[in-house]
This record gives C-alpha cells, structure tokens and sequence, in this order.
C-alpha cells in the first residue's frame, strides 16, 4: 500500500519524519545524499524508538588523519544504546545478525510515497 508521507522540499539532507504503519512506527529519511530510504522506527536490540535517534554518517579509514565519508546520513543510530543501522539495507552495522525492515520509497511529482 503506498502512502503518500510528504512533499519533496519539506524534508531535506539529514531529516527524517516518522509515520505510523498500523501499531509500528516508520522512519523516512532524507541522506546527506538527498537520496530517501523508509525504516521500521523499532530498534530489534531492546525496542528503541530510531525516530528519536539521530542520522549519522559513516567514515573508512585511510592514511593517518584522512577519513572518507562512505556513507553521507544513511546510518540510523538508535538513542538507547547507540546501535547503528545503514538504512539502505537495514543492517546493523556492528552486530550484522541484527536487521530493520526497509520500504521501497518513491518520488513521484513532488511527493514523496512509501510503500508500506
């Protein structure tokens, strides 16, 4: 079912909007990018609310004191306990064996629609 979340200048690089799906919550996310991903907003460690955690990005390292940026606002870290989620596949990025379910997110006119 797709659902229309909002319009596609009011969210931009680095936000996020949380939607309900029934009883769960869904994060959509703008990346630093400008590309948009969909999260469930349950953290599968102990329940966190990941709309209330923050948009992050991640770093590769390289020769000393030079970092490259591989993921520009695509890591969902949740509040409680810091765990982080690459909202593109939904892993978690330092316990793999831990996942959030993503949804398909469209632009479509000036809108932006999850399917849920």
């Amino acid at each position: 079912m797709k659902q229309v979340v909002c319009r596609h200048e009011d969210l931009g690089p680095g936000q996020m909007l949380v939607i309900s799906k029934g009883r769960a919550p869904v994060v959509v996310i703008c990346s630093g990018n400008n590309d948009y991903y969909a999260v469930r907003g349950i953290c599968p460690h102990q329940g966190g609310m990941l709309g209330a955690g923050q948009l992050t990005s991640l770093t590769a390292p390289g020769e000393p004191g030079v970092y490259e940026l591989v993921k520009h606002g695509e890591v969902l870290r949740c509040p409680w306990h810091s765990f982080d989620y690459d909202v593109k596949t939904g892993r978690c990025i330092s316990d793999p064996s831990l996942r959030i379910r993503t949804y398909p997110v469209l632009v479509e006119g000036d809108h932006i629609v999850v399917d849920l």
